[in-house]
């Protein structure tokens, strides 16, 4: 496959599990979406919630669930278009990590946990296709 051709693929694939992601991520609870707003809990270049600090336990226990809410998606999307879960889940972190909010916690793929700033370009991560 060309490069042309690979980045093609990664868009399609980020475009179509972002859909379904979001879907997952707008049945979070209040106190996610607290964690999230106060960047306790934030997005990871991997397709992933992740926690950023101390948090109550159940909201470790939702990101658990939500994480393996997302893991299910990913898992079928990867079978649906013969790719692997890894490829599916970071292409949705190429494109989830890009409508992160200012004041919203970000990891990319180098492991450093990062808050986005009112004039900071949006978070890309090393394995995400230049469109």
């Amino acid at each position: 496959m060309t490069k042309q051709g690979k980045i093609i693929l990664m868009a399609g694939i980020a475009l179509v599990a972002a859909l379904g992601v979001t879907r997952v991520a707008q049945a979070q609870s209040a106190p996610v979406s607290a964690a999230l707003a106060d960047a306790t809990v934030g997005e990871k270049a991997d397709g992933y919630l992740g926690i950023r600090g101390s948090v109550a336990a159940n909201v470790r226990a939702e990101v658990e669930s939500i994480n393996i809410k997302r893991r299910a998606a990913y898992t079928q999307r990867a079978a649906a278009r013969g790719v692997s879960v890894e490829a599916v889940a970071a292409a949705t972190g190429c494109k989830t990590l890009s409508a992160v909010g200012a004041g919203r916690a970000y990891q990319l793929d180098d492991g450093f946990w990062r808050v986005r700033g009112a004039g900071d370009p949006a978070p890309v991560p090393g394995n995400c296709p230049a469109v």
